[in-house]
């Protein structure tokens, strides 16, 4: 009887803390949503003024590295799952993030020559893809930790990190160059930054959510990335609408 109490007032505590975060994560978004409209209004706003104008992809340039900046937050959630669901040691559950950020270094590196056209066009759209793919992958690789699974989570969150290097360079170059004039061409090259510093507590929040929520340690990773999975595929038709010339 006394273990049968502790159990659910466990899960009580758990549920209400889910309760809170949920609460509060409904008082961010309704944050970042007036932010949006006072720096829409302004005379000076912290984003240039093209990322509102009717036709300019700037504001899907910058969804775009939302999207991908959320995306490599999950990493911190990784090494937890590797403990806990694939029985791995501290050093090697270390691991699997690396596995993410190697994949992002070697994307980067080999796609950074494709400056402009249609070279950069595709790898900001299959960046995305690429990360929907993985995370996916490693979702569904979540139910056993034999040795041949657990080969498939780093594999996985290689092609993930692969989506975000082969496409976070480019996106942040069409930012810079999305005008001639230079004190907005500056701005959205600072919009950049704000950008990905905001998507990144974002992405820190959900993914804590998401993982507080699942019923044990499979369910949160299956959530984590299954949740950042269909993201990205969102994130697949930001990148398209980006892509498109300004009219």
């Amino acid at each position: 009887m006394g273990i049968a109490g502790r159990g659910d007032r466990d899960r009580s505590g758990v549920a209400g803390s889910t309760s809170v975060i949920v609460v509060l994560g409904g008082v961010a978004l309704l944050a970042l949503v007036g932010f949006v409209v006072v720096d829409r209004r302004g005379t000076t706003g912290l984003l240039p003024r093209l990322t509102y104008s009717v036709g300019n992809p700037l504001k899907w340039i910058y969804l775009s590295i939302a999207v991908l900046a959320i995306g490599s937050t999950a990493e911190a959630f990784l090494p937890l799952f590797g403990q806990q669901v694939g029985g791995l040691t501290p050093l090697a559950a270390g691991l699997l993030p690396a596995a993410l950020s190697s994949g992002w270094t070697v994307a980067q590196i080999a796609s950074s020559t494709w400056a402009h056209g249609r070279s950069a066009a595709a790898a900001r759209i299959a960046g995305p893809a690429f990360l929907a793919a993985g995370m996916a992958g490693y979702g569904l690789l979540q139910s056993s930790n034999a040795p041949i699974a657990v080969a498939g989570w780093y594999a996985s969150l290689v092609v993930a990190g692969m989506g975000i290097g082969m496409a976070f360079p480019h996106i942040a170059t069409a930012a810079m160059g999305i005008t001639t004039d230079q004190a907005e061409a500056a701005r959205a090259s600072a919009g950049v930054n704000s950008v990905q510093m905001v998507a990144n507590t974002i992405g820190s929040a959900g993914a804590g959510l998401l993982v507080s929520i699942g019923s044990d340690a499979v369910g949160s990773a299956r959530l984590l990335s299954f949740g950042f999975a269909c993201l990205a595929v969102i994130g697949v038709g930001i990148a398209v609408r980006s892509v498109r010339p300004a009219r």
